[in-house]
């Protein structure tokens, strides 16, 4: 829903690029702001899921990404939408650059950083390129489904 919603309005922000650059950037901004309400959201209901079964190294990633591996359904959601806000600001930038609004290139490269850094805090696997990170989520995926599963075979068990 969320996805939409950014899409949307980034659309709806390269449009207005060409009659009012200040209310595209606002426009695009503002989107990224509010998208900050339910990161903080997801971080503070987010699971511990640490364990003693896992390396140190997959205990840090679920402090950090807990809501990832806790919520993983919203903080994908979320972060495709901190994604597609992260590509109108690139392509609004790259129109900017052509219609000679310098300010506009300034904002947009620091809208580049700040989304790419959002994306990434809700959704850790956008930009997962490093081969040891890669490894961390496989272990942290591959234990909490043994988990899931433990636990379903528990519950059959019972009945």
């Amino acid at each position: 829903m969320f996805l939409a919603i950014s899409l949307f309005v980034g659309i709806l922000a390269i449009g207005a690029i060409f009659f009012s650059k200040l209310w595209s950037w606002a426009t695009l901004i503002l989107c990224a702001l509010l998208l900050l309400m339910p990161l903080s959201g997801l971080k503070a209901r987010k699971v511990d899921l640490r364990s003693k079964k896992l390396s140190e190294a997959a205990n840090a990633m679920l402090e950090r990404y807990g809501h990832y591996y806790s919520m993983p359904h919203a903080a994908k959601d979320f972060g495709r939408a901190a994604t597609v806000l992260h590509l109108c600001g690139t392509i609004a930038t790259v129109i900017d650059m052509f219609l000679g609004y310098w300010t506009g290139v300034g904002i947009g490269v620091i809208y580049f950083v700040a989304l790419g850094m959002l994306a990434r805090a809700f959704d850790p696997n956008n930009f997962a390129y490093d081969q040891e990170e890669r490894a961390i989520h496989k272990e942290i995926s591959d234990f909490l489904e043994k988990s899931a599963n433990d636990r379903l075979g528990k519950t059959a068990a019972k009945r």
